[in-house]
């Protein structure tokens, strides 16, 4: 889970009280919930509409907003962390909602991307793959990284590179075939079994190693 990497990540950028943090595609507002924990002033956005609602539910007050990445509606400098977790490589041109997380952020800022690592390094990636459904297929992934490309497209200056141990456990086959409908896989229930089999514990949870990957990036403006 994406949560795996909240602490690394926010202490690696220097998340703590009074840092103000923008957190892009936010969601619910979990991280920035976790973020409120430390202290930090957090603000959102993300393109979902129920979303919002959800993050403003979990910290009233706060300054959620619904938009693009790549067209952010805060001024110049305005944070000290733009953060993005899962979340850059779903956007229509990375390369665009990077320049404009350097663009928000602070002169002496820092932006934390972080996102799944590759597919090699991740069974539920292979696991999707086997299954041959949902558009996810050796042959459909793209060449390079399209984050790792945006964030050599851009100035930003590479201040660390970590990675973090996010395995994903599932309670029993009703979960793993729920979890696979939630993310628009629809695969029959025999099939899902199936394919999962090689991740399936004695005692009918599955357990299915990943890695999460972040950077932190320098603003250098």
């Amino acid at each position: 889970m994406a949560s795996a990497a909240w602490d690394a990540v926010a202490d690696a950028a220097g998340v703590s009280e009074g840092t103000s943090v923008l957190d892009l595609g936010c969601g619910d507002g979990a991280f920035c919930a976790f973020a409120a924990r430390r202290g930090a002033i957090v603000h959102g956005i993300d393109i979902e509409p129920d979303a919002i609602a959800r993050a403003l539910e979990a910290i009233p007050g706060a300054d959620f907003r619904l938009g693009l990445m790549e067209s952010l509606p805060w001024p110049d400098a305005s944070f000290d962390v733009v953060t993005a977790f899962d979340a850059v490589q779903y956007v229509l041109d990375p390369d665009l909602a990077l320049t404009e997380a350097a663009r928000v952020a602070r002169p002496t800022g820092r932006i934390a991307v972080c996102k799944w690592g590759p597919p090699a390094e991740n069974e539920f990636f292979a696991f999707l793959m086997s299954l041959g459904s949902g558009g996810v297929s050796a042959g459909s992934l793209p060449a390079t990284d399209p984050v790792e490309d945006a964030i050599r497209a851009t100035d930003l200056e590479v201040l660390a590179i970590g990675e973090i141990a996010a395995p994903i456990e599932i309670a029993d086959d009703k979960a793993l075939a729920a979890s696979l409908l939630s993310a628009g896989v629809a695969t029959a229930t025999t099939s899902v079994t199936a394919a999962a089999a090689r991740w399936r514990r004695v005692d009918g949870t599955y357990r299915f190693d990943n890695r999460q990957r972040y950077w932190i990036l320098g603003n250098g403006r």
